[in-house]
């Protein structure tokens, strides 16, 4: 095959990579060409040897050295409303404990590699070869500088917790756009590594790799379906376009994310919800998320009237979750806090815990915001806090999932085969459609009630407790 590019021209790459587009790799270099390997990542190691003519290797510099590019090719999958979606969070380089440690971000592997992408996205479909999988669009990508600034904070984050012994402790959820991904399945053999002073760390860690968490891909997935799948030259425009911006450039580079977020909601402490609508111009609300508003606009600065903080450009990217929580004059809080309905067909599907629903919903970062009754009958803004579910509450949450997966598997369908509230496991199920006959498609057959994720009265009332005493 002639490899037309030019490989110190990230341009020339990309005009080249287009002849991939609306077509599977045998279309695009010819039957019989390609010998398959195995293992995840395959079609970009396939993509690499027979459409760019680049050998296999472990470097761990990026795919076109000489034009400071990487590939990265990554899968959508189809919606039942026929829409493409992301797949997955991308991996980017396996976090070596002992020696990433002693890196800072601007000569960290991470930043070299995947400052400068070249993503091709190509449609999954199981049961296919990965050579037969049609190629849909393909960007150019430079992670925008205020993205970069946000991403140096998530790395330093991660390197603290292995400096400190505690890479067992790392968590997904610790972090805003840049993750750090479990790499192998539960009960892998665990990573012993060697701390700056020499010593061993006590306790193993499971691998992780960098990744840019499933969100940050949606945006940079909605930016190239706006291009028509034609390639894309100018990503700065994701900054400079996307959304309402919460943060500017310049504060970030001053404080982290989170202190910028948190400081917003400090001059409120203790005020009764009245007070706060008062101090913010804005009318109250009798609708059942009165409080999510009040909080909403506390971040947006109460700056533009029914600015919606989920649209931000930076709560789209991360996929933060906010989460109200109202607590008794006891301290109890009001109700449990739900998630969204277990999608039964889905659920049946997952064999992987790490690559389960479930397990992105507990793993992701939450803003909590907490506002307790006093003596009087006021209702007081007490805290906010970031949170991200504890290594050893998703061993937990583990069981969880595997009994409701038994349970639907066994068409058990019902509240006396899930955990119970009464039970005290931390989580729980319960219905939750909009009257009895609100149903759903069973994958046994039939019809059956619409139940989803909770955490427990006394969970929530832990996690709340614990930020207490963190302060």
């Amino acid at each position: 095959m002639n490899y037309d590019y030019d490989k110190t021209d990230k341009w020339s790459i990309l005009e080249y990579s287009k002849k991939l587009l609306g077509k599977t790799l045998e279309e695009a270099v010819g039957k019989g060409v390609i010998n398959p390997v195995h293992g995840k990542g395959q079609l970009g190691q396939l993509v690499e040897m027979y459409f760019f003519g680049i050998e296999n290797n472990n470097r761990q510099e990026a795919d076109f050295p000489e034009a400071g590019l990487e590939l990265k090719v990554t899968p959508l999958k189809e919606l039942k409303d026929r829409t493409l979606a992301i797949k997955e969070r991308l991996v980017c380089t396996m976090i070596d404990f002992t020696e990433d440690q002693k890196i800072p971000f601007e000569r960290s592997h991470i930043y070299l590699k995947c400052a400068f992408m070249l993503i091709p996205f190509y449609l999954h479909k199981e049961g296919v070869p990965v050579y037969q999988l049609k190629f849909i669009y393909d960007v150019l990508w430079q992670i925008p500088e205020k993205d970069l600034l946000i991403m140096k904070q998530d790395y330093e984050k991660i390197v603290a917790k292995i400096r400190a012994g505690k890479a067992h402790e790392i968590s997904e959820g610790d972090t805003t756009y840049l993750g750090a991904c479990r790499k192998g399945q539960k009960g892998d053999a665990d990573v012993y590594y060697t701390l700056l002073d020499g010593s061993k760390a006590e306790i193993p860690a499971p691998k992780r790799a960098f990744s840019l968490k499933p969100q940050y891909m949606r945006t940079i997935l909605e930016f190239a379906k706006k291009t028509g799948g034609q390639g894309t030259y100018n990503t700065s425009a994701l900054v400079h376009g996307y959304g309402p911006h919460l943060i500017r450039e310049n504060d970030l580079k001053k404080k982290s994310f989170e202190t910028i977020l948190l400081e917003r909601f400090e001059p409120f402490y203790g005020t009764p919800y009245q007070e706060i609508l008062d101090l913010i111009g804005k009318e109250g609300s009798k609708a059942k998320s009165k409080y999510y508003l009040v909080a909403n606009e506390i971040l947006t600065k109460g700056e533009t009237l029914g600015k919606d903080v989920l649209k931000s450009e930076e709560f789209q990217k991360s996929g933060i979750v906010i989460k109200t929580i109202r607590l008794t004059k006891s301290g109890r809080p009001a109700e449990a806090m739900s998630f969204e309905n277990i999608n039964y067909f889905d659920i049946l599907q997952e064999d992987d815990w790490y690559e389960s629903r479930l397990y992105d919903i507990f793993t992701q970062r939450f803003l909590f915001i907490v506002f307790q009754e006093d003596e009087d009958g006021n209702t007081l803004l007490k805290k906010a806090f970031f949170w991200t579910m504890p290594a050893k509450d998703l061993d937990d949450a583990v069981l969880y999932w595997s009994n409701i997966k038994s349970a639907v598997k066994d068409n058990h369908i019902a509240p006396e085969y899930f955990y119970r509230e009464s039970d005290h496991k931390k989580f729980h199920v319960r219905p939750k459609g909009k009257n009895a006959s609100d149903l759903t498609a069973n994958p046994n057959g039939g019809f059956v009630k619409k139940y989803c994720y909770w955490f427990n009265h006394d969970y929530v009332r832990a996690i709340v407790d614990n930020a207490e005493l963190s302060d």
